[in-house]
């Protein structure tokens, strides 16, 4: 039935009882046996529309049993602001049965992990797990200070179980003692690295799909954000991306080899740069300083200068940049 046939449907009341009400309405009330003689009902029936209706306050009912009809102006205003509070009661419910729906999502749907690591130990036993649990690639960005010092044993076995790891070092990283070493070791077993002049932060992406990222950079902070959340794997993705792409490339040898004899260049042009001149200009692009360069090259920094000398004597400068310009001219980069 539609809503204009029974509009006090929308109030509790069905079509038989809206008809009984317009008949005593008519009538100003009405008793039991009135309405079993007009609408053919039992007496059961009769009673109960009648107690309906009263329930409802559109009938008062007297001791007698007679039922009198109340001001329908007055009666069902009360009665629909009755129904706007129960509905209303209904609406305000809705945020906590929301939570309870929410809450049953969460619980079946796994959520990604995106947490803050405190404390040396926390963090590089996240660390190694991470790496550990690789099974396609491992992307880093390292730069000074570091925590943990390099784990050998494990890199290997990465590595050997067919897992590409690429890292991207801070020139920053070789100006002390033992880092062109540390660095060597770790390429020695498969590792590919490069250099850039600096670095923002310190990250280590695992398949993209988990990575940290450290939250302060000064030696004595620990803090990381370990996150498994798609679009933070993304931001971190492109981050080491783009650093990787303008990243100097290294040598696989862990010092350079000694300068090798002229070669001509293709169609007997100008010659090809000897190992130990691409790996200076690889150096000089990644901001790498002289002293950092001699201790990979084993050799002291006098002499280092000096064969930097010969270079920029080869390829007609006096600096870095115009050595890297110099280089360019000539295919060597």
């Amino acid at each position: 039935m539609a809503e204009t046939e029974a509009p006090m449907a929308l109030v509790g009341l069905d079509a038989d009882t809206e008809a009984v009400y317009r008949e005593l309405l008519t009538r100003g009330g009405g008793t039991a046996d009135s309405l079993v003689t007009a609408f053919g009902l039992n007496r059961s029936q009769a009673v109960a529309q009648l107690e309906r209706l009263h329930r409802n306050g559109l009938l008062s009912r007297r001791s007698s049993g007679e039922y009198l009809t109340v001001d329908p102006r007055h009666a069902l205003s009360a009665l629909v602001e009755s129904r706007t509070r129960q509905l209303a009661a209904v609406r305000d419910a809705a945020a906590s049965l929301g939570e309870l729906f929410d809450e049953a999502r969460r619980s079946s749907t796994p959520q990604p992990d995106t947490r803050t690591i405190s404390g040396a130990e926390e963090v590089g036993d996240c660390y190694y797990r991470l790496k550990q649990a690789a099974r396609r690639e491992i992307c880093e960005l390292q730069r000074p200070p570091y925590l943990l010092a390099p784990n050998e044993p494990l890199d290997e076995a990465v590595i050997r179980r067919g897992v590409r790891v690429r890292a991207v070092y801070a020139a920053a990283s070789f100006d002390d003692d033992g880092g062109w070493q540390d660095l060597g070791s770790l390429v020695s077993r498969g590792e590919e690295a490069r250099v850039v002049p600096a670095l923002p932060v310190k990250l280590v992406l695992v398949d993209r799909s988990a990575a940290m990222v450290s939250l302060a950079l000064e030696g004595g902070s620990t803090d990381c954000l370990y996150t498994e959340a798609p679009p933070l794997i993304e931001v971190l993705s492109d981050l080491f991306d783009r650093y990787w792409a303008v990243a100097a490339r290294l040598s696989d040898a862990h010092a350079p080899s000694a300068p090798g004899p002229d070669s001509a260049g293709p169609g007997g042009g100008a010659r090809r740069p000897t190992e130990e001149e691409r790996q200076l200009l690889a150096l000089f692009a990644a901001g790498v300083k002289d002293d950092a360069i001699a201790r990979q090259f084993g050799v002291s920094t006098r002499t280092l200068r000096r064969r930097i000398q010969n270079l920029y004597a080869e390829l007609g400068t006096t600096n870095r940049f115009g050595a890297g310009v110099a280089a360019a001219r000539r295919n060597w980069l």
